[in-house]
């Protein structure tokens, strides 16, 4: 295996680049899969930005949440009257007064409240007041308060819309997760085979250019001798230089993929890097059809078109004018002594009753109707979205799988034309070497053969690429549930 800094000592400019001893790490496209969703900075990136998504739901639960509202407070009362004379507006009232309110919403379209109070009063009279009050008492009032929607939100029918399209909309984006985190571990996918062919190709570029190098001493000797024909030692000195500049260029290359690797997969900068690779190309394996409606892309998509369809639903109940009934039952105790208005207020002698209707008709804006429409459009859109998503994702499959079927062919094609170039390169040198053959023909050969050593390498590369391709197309390259660092559902 060909180690970095192998590449680093071809490149003048970074000669002492390595002072120490690299650390080192073997990767196969698992442990790659495994690293890129364990710590890669795009698998944080993909976590942190669906977990703000949990917000939504939990918005659209807190309108039905408990409230409780407390008050109290004193009161100081020496106003003016209209009913009383000016001897009597020297009355003085001190008034302590709290109240307790607790509500809780319900998606049945519910309101349930409960009321407590307590007023205490002491009122100092004017001397001249005829039937005076008693100068201290207390009110006691407890109640019951229920008010139910019966037309817009017509019991609940928009209040349960709306957090229903808020849950299934976070049901979908948590869908989505999986598959652009899929999208990641692809992507280090291609990163790990690229960074192979890279390995491969400067590795390569090295052992051209020592075949060269011996070819230009073999070429020399026979020059020395008067065995070669005029020109030959130019062109292969020529050829030599140009692989010397081919060294160059994929020294560069390799390191840049090398860091590319390393940074996807979150590793120390100047990691070496030992790839495991399987010896033989594997066949194109046999897979049962695979049911488009189970693919993530689409159920996420009806997700989202079950949303759009229950904020329609939403939207429409709320256009409607609101029409609640309210019902209310109190009852008070009042008495000189708290604790006798208090004996009084649970006893139940002083009831109070009411039931009614309450009516509210907003008009002007007309935004009842646009909200209406805006929702249906919202809901076609996603349908849309959907349709066009089944014969997509049916079509991306399909290419996928036959893309396979494709490199793994170019590949077993790459493999015996890279043997054919070898055994040719091998017998025109024996004639050159005999003086049967013209040094530009053994040039071509030797290129034939260096430039198929690449093409074979980057086949079996494209091949390993489109097999993970297609297992994504498939949803099957990593699980729905990826457990990843950070996340929480």
């Amino acid at each position: 295996m060909v180690k970095i800094f192998l590449a680093l000592l071809s490149t003048t400019s970074l000669t002492g680049a390595w002072a120490q001893a690299p650390k080192e790490i073997t990767l196969s496209q698992k442990t790659v899969a495994e690293l890129v969703l364990k710590q890669g900075p795009k698998t944080l990136e993909v976590n942190l930005k669906y977990q703000q998504f949990r917000l939504a739901p939990v918005q659209a639960l807190s309108a039905y949440d408990w409230k409780i509202l407390a008050e109290t407070g004193f009161e100081y009362d020496k106003s003016a009257s209209l009913l009383t004379t000016t001897s009597q507006n020297n009355n003085k009232y001190e008034r302590y007064k709290t109240t307790v309110n607790l509500q809780k919403p319900f998606t049945t379209g519910t309101l349930l409240g409960l009321e407590l109070s307590r007023l205490s009063q002491k009122v100092d009279l004017d001397a001249f007041t005829t039937n005076p009050p008693p100068s201290q008492q207390t009110l006691d009032s407890a109640g019951l308060i229920l008010e139910q929607s019966l037309l817009g939100n017509f019991f609940g029918v928009a209040d349960r819309g709306t957090v229903n399209a808020a849950e299934l909309t976070y049901q979908a984006n948590n869908i989505a997760r999986a598959n652009e985190l899929e999208d990641v571990v692809l992507e280090a996918i291609r990163q790990f085979w690229n960074t192979y062919v890279a390995q491969e190709n400067f590795r390569e570029s090295v052992n051209s250019r020592d075949r060269y190098k011996k070819l230009v001493d073999a070429v020399k000797r026979k020059t020395s001798l008067g065995y070669s024909n005029p020109g030959d030692l130019p062109q292969v000195q020529a050829e030599f230089e140009t692989r010397e500049q081919r060294v160059k260029s994929s020294s560069t290359e390799y390191l840049k993929n090398v860091e590319n690797l390393l940074t996807l997969l979150a590793l120390e900068p100047g990691t070496e890097i030992k790839f495991e690779i399987p010896k033989d190309i594997p066949p194109v394996p046999k897979l049962t059809e695979k049911k488009v409606e189970d693919l993530r892309l689409v159920r996420s998509q009806k997700l989202r078109v079950e949303a759009a369809q229950e904020a329609l639903s939403a939207s429409e109940s709320l256009s409607y004018p609101t029409l609640n009934f309210v019902g209310k039952v109190y009852t008070t105790g009042v008495d000189e002594s708290s604790e006798n208005s208090y004996s009084e207020l649970v006893s139940g002698t002083r009831p109070k009753y009411y039931a009614g209707l309450k009516f509210q008709y907003n008009f002007g804006s007309d935004v009842q109707n646009e909200t209406v429409i805006n929702r249906k459009l919202t809901k076609d859109l996603e349908s849309t979205r959907l349709q066009r998503q089944l014969m997509e994702t049916q079509d991306l499959e399909s290419q996928a799988q036959r893309k396979v079927q494709s490199t793994y062919a170019i590949a077993q094609s790459s493999q015996r034309q890279r043997e054919f170039r070898d055994k040719a390169s091998q017998e025109l040198n024996r004639s050159y070497t005999q003086g049967r053959t013209d040094i530009s023909i053994l040039i071509t050969a030797l290129n034939n053969y260096f430039d198929s050593e690449v093409q074979y390498i980057r086949a079996v590369g494209d091949y390993a690429i489109a097999l993970n391709e297609w297992a994504a197309a498939r949803d099957e390259l990593i699980p729905d549930d990826v457990p990843s660092e950070g996340y929480q559902k």
